[in-house]
């Protein structure tokens, strides 16, 4: 059996299930990677959302890249007054399962600048701003939510248009937007964390919410890469195993057996 096995076409079938085994396995633990990745980073949103809140007014309008790191997901507070007449809806957002938008709404701040406040989902068929359905309060208000960066335009992929006045976005691109709302307007956008379950029913915009903690399927998927692995090697192994007694069967003849004769022997 020894022999066979070192076979030069056995030995490449050896290396070739190695290799799928290896590769599985590879992927198993780049997913536990990911998870812990995931949760490390799920520890320092959690962290950051029970410090105490900032104002807003006291935070640079145009924040670098660095200080967009450091604040997001930080609580703030801001005042001002609500200006719907530029709103803007963001594609591609759902709510127990229903496609549709999520309303971007700019709040004129009492100290001066702009910030776009994600106040939160409406339905798909609500897709012309300003909604009504789901209009701001009037007037001035004081309002509390959390930082959340903004989406830059990727280099592939859906894209917003680089000019005109957009009233549907895909990207909540705050270097695109300012082109079309008035007065400085923050980078970082103000998410509406109010618990959606807080709300009555029927009530537009559904808000937001808090930033969703999830470890999404990491470690289902490294389970399956892992037994993945195991199935080609056991799979192998029966191969093996079944080709090397289908061989006994055929080699293996009884001792008295009878010695064919051939014809003028």
């Amino acid at each position: 059996m020894l022999h066979d096995l070192l076979r030069p076409r056995a030995l490449l079938g050896h290396l070739l299930v190695l290799a799928v085994a290896g590769t599985c396995v590879t992927l198993g633990l780049w997913q536990l990677d990911r998870l812990a990745t995931v949760r490390a980073e799920n520890e320092r949103v959690a962290a950051r959302l029970t410090e105490p809140a900032l104002e807003l007014a006291t935070l640079r309008a145009t924040a670098s890249e660095a200080e967009q790191a450091d604040l997001e997901f930080r609580r703030v507070r801001a005042s001002g007054t609500f200006r719907p007449e530029q709103e803007v809806l963001q594609r591609g957002q759902q709510h127990q399962g229903e496609a549709g938008f999520h309303v971007l709404t700019p709040l004129q701040l009492d100290g001066g600048g702009v910030v776009l406040v994600r106040r939160g989902w409406v339905p798909a068929d609500r897709s012309e701003p300003p909604v009504a359905e789901a209009a701001p309060p009037s007037g001035r208000v004081s309002i509390s939510g959390v930082l959340e960066r903004p989406v830059p335009q990727p280099s592939f992929g859906p894209r917003d248009p680089d000019e005109g006045v957009l009233a549907r976005v895909f990207h909540s691109d705050t270097a695109r937007l300012d082109d079309q709302i008035d007065g400085e307007l923050y980078t970082m956008l103000l998410r509406d964390d109010t618990d959606p379950a807080s709300i009555a029913p029927g009530a537009l915009p559904v808000p937001a919410g808090s930033p969703e903690l999830e470890e999404r399927n990491h470690f289902s998927y490294a389970v399956q890469w892992f037994s993945f692995a195991i199935l080609a090697l056991a799979t192998y192994t029966a191969f093996l195993f079944s080709r090397r007694r289908g061989h006994g069967h055929r080699t293996d003849a009884p001792a008295d057996a009878p010695v064919p004769v051939t014809p003028g022997g």
